[in-house]
């Protein structure tokens, strides 16, 4: 007999647990088929992992988190913490006094308590039912279109901020090592930056060097010979 409520607990959390990756996936995939398309890559080029695109997808949830639940949480305390007061103040007996009178005042001791039929209750029971699934489903909807907004909206921004300084070759927060890099491709030394790889293909943006314009290229992995990087920074 215990096995039943165990095994409709695994079940339920095995659902949320598929509902919350699945949505975790769609916004990292998102997030990356934004940012790549910004930078003018079609995204079917490049192949990425699951594992990354789930960490994507964390990523966008914690800023999520940080610019949506945590003001939405202060505006439902906002909300909230009005119909708490009230009920707290309702348990005391003075305000329990006033009630009793002021509800002695409008009802009558005479007045026949009338049901509406049964037929009534049930179609109200099931307009009731219908319009919370409704409502339950729109607020899903609602809340995936924002998901997916601020998915593909962060993508484009990584994208902008990476364009210009890229363009400009003044890269904020450095590592230890330089992001602006030095290729060889097929025997040739350009530098230029790693925008995203895959597999077999590898995309690089070559800024503007004395007369030659910047450039996006999209290239096999395998014509990469090297690739090397200067230090910026010593650690002691």
């Amino acid at each position: 007999m215990d096995r039943i409520p165990i095994f409709r607990e695994l079940l339920s959390a095995s659902i949320l647990l598929a509902l919350i990756t699945s949505l975790l996936y769609i916004s990292g995939a998102s997030y990356i088929s934004s940012y790549l398309t910004e930078w003018g890559v079609e995204p079917s080029l490049i192949k990425t992992n699951t594992q990354e695109v789930l960490i994507q997808g964390a990523t966008v949830w914690f800023i999520g988190g940080i610019n949506v639940v945590i003001p939405a949480l202060m505006i439902g305390l906002a909300v909230f913490f009005p119909f708490y007061l009230v009920r707290e103040i309702s348990k005391s007996p003075v305000a329990r006094k006033i009630s009793l009178k002021i509800y002695g005042i409008f009802s009558s001791k005479n007045n026949a308590n009338l049901e509406p039929p049964a037929i009534f209750k049930f179609l109200a029971k099931c307009i009731a039912q219908f319009f919370l699934i409704l409502i339950s489903l729109l607020l899903f909807l609602l809340f995936f279109y924002q998901l997916l907004d601020l998915s593909s909206s962060l993508g484009v921004e990584r994208a902008l901020n990476e364009y210009k300084e890229f363009s400009t070759n003044k890269v904020k927060n450095e590592n230890i090592f330089s992001r602006k890099k030095t290729f060889t491709i097929e025997g040739k030394d350009v530098k230029g930056y790693l925008i995203a790889n895959s597999d077999s293909l590898i995309v690089l943006y070559l800024p503007s060097i004395n007369k030659t314009s910047e450039q996006l290229k999209i290239v096999p992995l395998k014509s990469i010979g090297n690739i090397k990087s200067r230090i910026t920074k010593k650690i002691i």
